[in-house]
């Protein structure tokens, strides 16, 4: 009998061996893959990560040339469905090629504040359906396939700012409402630029070249409601260039403007304008008036302005004065603000 309780307790440490030596495996096997993420072996320099929901995000900002990177994608990716790529601050990657990402498909691509020259044709196509936002900010672009752009059914966002495109792209989209191209080297915007974005809602274009707007360019656009179009070479708006959805905000500081034609922005509602930093000497009241009387606020500090009797329609209206910027001064440095109305209304 003896014998006999002797040969069960050792077969129960045995059992218990096991278990510990299974728990053990299980939880070094843990620290290596968090599911639905590859193996970290695999993937490596690549690291995923994955949240409570099981979105995986995988940040390959470390890969050291674009071979590694498709070596990382051709490697046992179970499930290839990502919520982000991030490669961020990587001097290596010059060009995203076609089936660099092999079958992973992306929500957001972020590839940015690196010396990314290209991005081939196909090399985001599996992401046609799926990607949100394409961000590829802060590089060196001068080469998209932007005639893949109405391919990607599910796209709002399109930031290409800080890169090398010297020519305004053609855009065609039923999905976005969000292009930036700002910092860039675009002298032009064509006519029919943004006709092919119906549901854009916010542009920028600022810090490029531009120094015309030809009537037209910013209409027919029924959602539009931002614009930045600051640090450009604009001497005037003509009549028709802008028309925003019924309230707007539109940033024109730091160009150059000396005129504003009368309906050369409308819609703007009870929006913003912002004009700081240009060389308008007159406000126009059928231009400005039109603006604040809807209730828009203005800024236009750093103009050289006339504060004769031009301004007395301005000076004189307590509520428009209300909505202009506190520190718009006139050329002579004095505040519009400290201005006397009284003045105004016996000499003009």
């Amino acid at each position: 009998m003896a014998e006999l309780y002797r040969l069960l307790a050792l077969f129960v440490l045995a059992l218990g061996s096991v278990a510990v030596s299974v728990a053990e495996d299980g939880a070094k096997d843990a620290e290596l893959r968090s599911l639905p993420c590859p193996d970290p072996q695999d993937i490596s320099p690549c690291v995923c990560t994955v949240d409570l929901q099981h979105n995986m995000d995988i940040d390959c900002s470390q890969v050291e040339s674009e071979d590694q990177l498709a070596q990382v994608f051709s490697s046992n990716i179970p499930f290839p469905t990502f919520q982000k790529l991030l490669i961020d601050r990587n001097k290596n990657l010059r060009v995203l090629r076609n089936g660099d990402l092999g079958p992973a498909s992306f929500q957001i691509i972020e590839i940015v504040n690196g010396i990314l020259e290209e991005v081939q044709d196909g090399a985001l196509s599996h992401s046609y359906s799926t990607a949100t936002r394409i961000d590829l900010q802060a590089n060196h672009l001068s080469k998209f396939p932007f005639h893949e752009i109405p391919s990607f059914t599910s796209l709002s966002s399109l930031w290409l700012s800080l890169n090398s495109f010297s020519e305004f792209p053609i855009i065609t989209s039923d999905s976005l409402t969000d292009i930036q191209l700002n910092t860039n080297f675009i002298s032009e915007i064509p006519l029919t630029g943004f006709q092919g974005v119906k549901n854009v809602k916010t542009i920028g274009v600022s810090v490029n070249g531009i120094t015309t707007i030809a009537p037209g360019t910013f209409t027919d656009l029924p959602h539009f409601d931002t614009l930045f179009l600051f640090s450009n070479g604009l001497s005037e708006i003509p009549a028709g260039a802008i028309a925003f959805s019924g309230k707007g905000v539109i940033y024109l500081h730091n160009n150059n403007i000396s005129k504003i034609a009368v309906g050369a922005i409308t819609g703007l509602g009870n929006g913003e304008i912002y004009l700081y930093g240009n060389s308008l000497t007159v406000l126009d009241e059928e231009v400005f008036g039109a603006f604040l009387s809807a209730g828009a606020t203005l800024n236009i500090d750093d103009n050289p302005l006339g504060c004769g009797c031009e301004i007395a329609w301005l000076i004189t209206n307590s509520a428009y004065m209300s909505l202009i910027s506190p520190g718009a001064s006139c050329y002579d440095g004095e505040m519009l603000m400290n201005l006397d109305p009284t003045i105004y209304e016996d000499f003009c």
